[in-house]
């Protein structure tokens, strides 16, 4: 393994360059028959690349952009580490040297470790392939792989994510969700998925995987080879795709958050890559990054902004998202930062960054159905999906924290419902709602979960419970798209670290928080077929009562108006009786779920109604019971009848009661997928005495799975 050695020279006087040519020709000439010839490569691909000619021959282009470098090799196991046996040949483009080299090497392998090796103003130095797929980590002293993303078997994977209505994110750190230890991290998320796919959650946002420079734990937005997943740790490139694929048998979405406003600083080699440093007295840089101490290159985190009105670092990272969906299959991306990519230092607009995204953008949803890209920090602008709400957190959970009932604002709990609190505007897809993010509770920004919050001595408290779901009700039913992080389903009480695990012993602890959860995320994305509005486009406010703390709403879709849901809550500590709440329309409303339910606490009063009816009027009203601290989610859908299955000789018997009516029964063959793919069963294939209806199907020969549903 060979260290890195970082040349910090001015770029080279033009006329030495001329000199300098002129003696490679005269040696060049005087040795023409002595000296094997070399030549670009012909073949496509950057990095290490390898390929077969089909007639038994192997072996690996490379390709690196380094317009200052006055040589290079690529040196390797397969010459012995040898700084002269294969020189990369600068290529052409219309005759002139266009600061690209390549080589074919033969013989090489996959899986074989290499390295470059420049030559800039009468230096040597090792140097990392910036697009490298594989490394053994890194920094000086470390090397990189050859790997052929095209060995990897994704056996039919042609997963297609849900819709942004129909979403529930689930962010993790890969570096502390799973259990177990590195460096197989991927292979030990993969083992939980069960665990996720029961939660009811049907995206997976996972936090930067690309290697970092730090050696110990690391949250990832220090990326040092952005190219190349993390190794030491995590288990490196099919590591990820056997998590990727996996989770998409599992019905699981997958969000890669990606880092392009800085890299490093820590052990990047792409610093000065080819020798090059730019403006010394600027503090260098080279050509991937603005120079240092210029408005354009610091940024609040590390002054190495990439330099995005170079062509060759912006297909860089047009690659790299390119590489990510190609190549590893993901669903989308969360784009850390992105206003530190398009905002200088000054806050002036950096045009290039914006044409960038916005190139990206288009090109992500051109080329590929369904796939989503969520902006951290920018909204509605350069074709981005979707933003975080970073303010909607600040706002909420204090109405939580609040210690005392009658000063917590219910009109302060509207405004987070109907608008989007960061940006303005009508709370829509266009934004990602949640309590908690590595942000939010991270250490770093000595973040406190929300029960730590609201409890601080003991936050498995009652009233640390309650209000903590309380808080995850409204986010999973209001508009936007629902997010929640990692432990937090499981009343996590720890600030987010990188270098602690979650505990996974919480999801037996509070087994019943974990309920609550999944059943709130079922509702959300109406599983057992009577919420179908808390998936809709429309809201409106039914109460607001600042003095009870009483707060309603319902949701619908725009294209289905008959189909509404309705949300109650109720944020005192004191059971609220016969409480006079409008509903949208007269009629019979049906509880499906009741915050105060035993089966998420063994200490909760079940109190609530099961059944309301609004009656007819200017205003339909309906009297409501609701249990402290509670939520209640309402359809005027009735709850699905019971199903009955039995097998018989050579059959099976489907039944359900005949009342109430207009039950259908759907059919799958896996629950894979989100939702999974159901087929209604014809009705003329239905029996019926009055009371039952009855379906005999033939007996299976592999996995069925039924349910009934409201067409």
């Amino acid at each position: 393994m060979f260290p890195s050695n970082v040349n910090r020279a001015q770029r080279k006087n033009p006329s030495a360059e001329i000199l300098h040519l002129a003696a490679i020709i005269a040696v060049t000439t005087a040795l023409v028959t002595a000296m094997p010839a070399f030549a670009q490569s012909s073949r496509p691909g950057w990095g290490a690349t390898p390929y077969s000619n089909g007639l038994g021959g192997n072996g690996c282009t490379f390709r690196v952009w380094a317009p200052n470098a006055t040589s290079i090799n690529v040196a390797g196991v397969f010459n012995n580490w040898s700084t002269t046996a294969n020189p990369l040949v600068e290529e052409q483009t219309n005759s002139v040297l266009d600061g690209v080299w390549s080589a074919d090497v033969s013989s090489v392998t996959n899986y074989s470790q290499y390295k470059y090796y420049i030559h800039y103003n009468g230096s040597g130095f090792y140097k990392h392939d910036p697009r490298a797929r594989y490394v053994t980590a890194a920094g000086g002293g470390q090397n990189d792989i050859v790997y052929n993303p095209a060995n990897f078997n994704w056996n039919g994977d042609n997963f297609t994510p849900p819709p942004l209505n129909n979403l529930v994110i689930y962010e993790m750190h890969m570096g502390t969700f799973p259990p177990g230890t590195s460096p197989s991290r991927f292979i030990n998320a993969t083992n939980e998925l069960g665990y996720l796919a029961n939660l009811g959650v049907n995206v997976v946002e996972i936090m930067p995987v690309a290697e970092f420079g730090n050696s110990g734990s690391s949250r990832g937005y220090d990326p040092s080879q952005p190219f190349a997943v993390d190794n030491s740790q995590y288990s490196g490139p099919d590591g990820l795709k056997t998590f990727i694929m996996a989770c998409h048998q599992k019905g699981l979405a997958v969000l890669l958050d990606v880092v392009h406003n800085h890299y490093g600083p820590n052990e990047l080699d792409m610093w000065n890559f080819d020798g090059w440093a730019g403006d010394n007295s600027l503090g260098g840089g080279g050509i991937y990054f603005y120079e240092s101490n210029t408005n354009l290159q610091i940024t609040p985190w590390a002054n190495t902004r990439p330099n995005f009105s170079s062509n060759q670092v912006c297909s860089f990272i047009e690659d790299s998202i390119s590489m990510w969906l190609n190549e590893y299959h993901v669903d989308g991306f969360r784009w850390d930062a992105p206003s530190a990519i398009i905002n200088a230092n000054d806050a002036s607009y950096i045009t290039a960054a914006g044409n960038l995204l916005s190139s990206i953008n288009a090109m992500i949803h051109t080329n590929y159905v369904n796939k989503i890209s969520i902006a951290e920090d920018v909204y509605n602008y350069i074709g981005f999906d979707s933003a975080w709400d970073t303010s909607y957190p600040y706002s909420l959970t204090p109405i939580l924290t609040n210690t005392i009932d009658g000063k917590r604002d219910m009109n302060t709990v509207e405004d987070d419902v109907l608008y989007n609190v960061r940006y303005g505007g009508n709370a829509s897809v266009a934004r990602v709602a949640f309590l908690e993010s590595h942000d939010v509770v991270g250490d770093l920004n000595d973040g406190k979960r929300v029960v730590t919050a609201i409890d601080p001595v003991t936050p498995n408290s009652y009233r640390a419970r309650k209000l903590s779901t309380l808080g995850a009700a409204i986010v999973l039913t209001e508009p936007g798209i629902p997010m929640i992080f990692q432990g937090q389903e499981m009343l996590e009480n720890q600030s987010f670290d990188s270098g602690r695990n979650v505990d996974w012993t919480k999801t037996n602890t509070y087994s019943y928080i974990v309920k609550c959860y999944s059943d709130l995320i079922k509702a959300r994305l109406n599983v057992n077929g009577g919420t179908p509005g808390l998936g809709g486009d429309q809201v409106a406010m039914q109460t607001v009562d600042n003095t009870q703390k009483i707060i309603a709403y319902d949701r619908w879709s725009s294209t289905n108006v008959s189909q509404k849901t309705m949300f109650i809550a109720n944020f005192a500590d004191t059971t609220n009786s016969n409480y006079s709440v409008r509903f949208p329309s007269a009629g019979t409303w049906y509880v499906y779920f009741n915050g105060d339910s035993t089966n998420y606490g063994p200490d909760y009063g079940n109190i609530g109604s099961t059944v309301v009816t609004a009656g007819v009027g200017l205003v339909n009203t309906g009297n409501v019971t609701i249990g402290p601290y509670s939520a209640l989610i309402l359809s005027q859908i009735p709850p699905t009848p019971p199903l009955s299955i039995n097998q018989t000789n050579g059959g099976m018997t489907i039944s359900w009661p005949a009342s109430p009516t207009g039950w259908l029964l759907y059919t799958t063959p896996n629950l894979a997928g989100s939702p999974p793919p159901w087929t209604l069963v014809p009705t003329s294939q239905y029996q019926t005495n009055g009371t039952t209806i009855v379906y005999n199907p033939a007996s299976p020969n592999g996995n069925v799975f039924y349910q009934l549903q409201k067409p």
